[in-house]
């Protein structure tokens, strides 16, 4: 298992999506990524990205045929019906399949949080650590 720290980056290449800094979440069950205006036609998802922090990639618009509606528990312990997509995600120099809840993140610093699914089995944290990936590479 390899060591990373509570502050990351990650690559979406199917997106165009590269450095996109993440939150580690050992709480967090699920990954989730913010956005808005999620629209499905037709079998496609439509949604736009939000990173006001990374102009590069703020408000831009992404598709995808590979979704599902999900139960997902939040933060706050309600149950919402959230869009679920499926995706590859390259991180710490290798690539990995992921699932990303749609959500409003818009009070959080970070546009994407990764949650205990995706970790497991794959990764330690060390929450005294930052970009941990950055630097190894």
């Amino acid at each position: 298992m390899k060591l990373i720290g509570r502050i990351e980056k990650i690559s979406f290449l199917n997106w165009e999506i590269e450095d996109l800094p993440v939150k580690i979440d050992t709480g967090a069950y699920t990954s989730a990524i913010h956005c808005k205006h999620i629209e499905e036609k037709d079998g496609v998802l439509e949604f736009i990205l939000l990173c006001p922090k990374t102009e590069k990639y703020n408000n831009k618009l992404l598709h995808t045929t590979k979704y599902k509606v999900k139960s997902i528990r939040s933060s706050n312990g309600k149950k919402q019906k959230r869009y679920v997509v499926s995706t590859s995600a390259v991180f710490y120099g290798k690539k990995y399949k992921i699932k990303l809840s749609l959500s409003d993140r818009g009070k959080m610093n970070y546009p994407v949080l990764i949650g205990r699914k995706f970790l497991n089995k794959k990764f330690i944290v060390d929450v005294s650590q930052k970009n941990i990936t950055s630097k190894e590479i």
